[in-house]
């Protein structure tokens, strides 16, 4: 879209853009109950500290393969479909987890869930970026995410509340909550047929071009470094926090996300004001701090520092790297790009998952947590050696 006649800035709260934010706010928030949990519910099973990061690694995997395939799969079922089917999968199989009893059947079912998880993040990102105006996506990309981050502040610190005072089974339950509204809220969305459905016009996508962009290749390798620094927090803080005896690992949880809401609201304006260098870069850098910090954290002050660094360096960095992939390509490759920056964060995180779940395991926390921050020194090099390469390129 184009920005409207005598320079008026074009709607981004349109009613299918508001219902979209629910269905991703809703489906997030049963997700997101899991990451602090599921860790915990492993090793109360008899499992190991590698065994939690081999079943983070599976989901990775599942979710991974098929956001490859996703994007012929959408060409044929349409978006809204597979994005109901998304949501329904993972939702049956959160529930199921409730009743599991062996850590082979964790493993299975944490497969589907990144099965599920595959199409919903992929879909939810593509079609936002669909009914945006261009001249305002990366703040409407923000925007978007806010939703996310705003129930992120609520969500593991109730998963781990619900374990605590209740049971394994009640988190389980109340998560799946979460995502009944998706189902729930799908049936009143309803955006025009051109941006769900894929314009019969546009050449069809082949196995081959929907597996790479080449034309991300730098954004790729800087989510495969994010991915793998974050695997740290999201699979193993609980963790380092129990090994520790640091109470209150909530409020890190929500001291995180309102600085992560806080940031996303700036960092939006920014990228479309002045480029997307001047959010990744000061996000990277914090990020890189909060993981070492976090390596020397040994109470709940220092984790909070930790927190704040993280939530400034997630809001700057998700929705800009997620807004600089869709805005590299044309419109019939935006779910190519929303796929490629979803899986490459997620190898990542999953290959750091193996990686930093072994450090742990032999050589503690510290370690593990040190080795995260480095990954981001590899991202920060390697966005600022690649800008200035391409810069070089376009000179020639």
């Amino acid at each position: 879209m184009n920005g409207t006649p005598g320079g008026a800035r074009e709607r981004l709260w349109t009613k299918d853009f508001i219902l979209l934010t629910i269905v991703n706010m809703s489906f997030m928030f049963g997700f997101n109950m899991m990451h602090p949990t599921l860790p915990l519910f492993i090793t109360d099973m008899g499992g190991t500290k590698a065994q939690v990061g081999a079943v983070a690694a599976a989901f990775s995997v599942a979710a991974i393969v098929t956001r490859f395939f996703a994007p012929l799969i959408l060409q044929k079922f349409g978006k809204k479909r597979m994005l109901r089917v998304g949501v329904s999968l993972t939702l049956a199989v959160t529930f199921a987890c409730g009743f599991a009893k062996a850590l082979p059947l964790i493993l299975l079912f944490r497969i589907l869930q990144g099965v599920g998880f595959g199409f919903v993040s992929t879909l939810t990102t593509t079609l936002a970026a669909d009914m945006l105006p261009d001249e305002r996506r990366g703040e409407g990309i923000g925007y978007f995410g806010m939703g996310v981050t705003a129930v992120t502040a609520i969500s593991p610190a109730l998963g781990l509340f619900l374990v605590e005072s209740a049971s394994f089974l009640i988190m389980f339950f109340t998560a799946s909550a979460g995502q009944l509204i998706s189902v729930a809220v799908l049936f009143a969305f309803a955006p025009p047929a051109h941006v769900t459905e894929r314009n019969p016009a546009a050449p069809k996508l082949s196995v081959r071009n929907s597996f790479f962009e080449p034309r991300l290749f730098l954004q790729c390798a800087m989510l495969l470094c994010m991915g793998a620094a974050r695997s740290a927090e999201q699979n193993f803080l609980s963790l380092l926090a129990a090994d520790r005896r640091i109470p209150g690992l909530s409020w890190y949880y929500i001291f995180q996300t309102a600085v992560c809401f806080a940031a996303k609201f700036l960092t939006g304006r920014v990228y479309d004001k002045k480029g997307y260098i001047w959010s990744i870069v000061p996000g990277g850098v914090c990020w890189l701090l909060a993981f070492l910090i976090m390596s020397f954290s040994h109470n709940l002050g220092v984790l909070l520092i930790a927190g704040f660094f993280s939530g400034f360096g997630m809001g700057a960095l998700l929705p800009s790297m997620q807004t600089w992939c869709i805005s590299r390509v044309g419109a019939e490759r935006r779910s190519v790009a929303s796929a490629l920056n979803f899986n490459f964060y997620d190898i990542g995180i999953g290959g750091g998952a193996l990686i930093l779940g072994n450090l742990f395991g032999t050589s503690g926390a510290t370690v593990a947590f040190r080795a995260a921050s480095a990954c981001m020194v590899a991202f920060l090099l390697i966005c600022l050696i690649g800008v200035r390469f391409e810069k070089d390129i376009k000179k020639i």
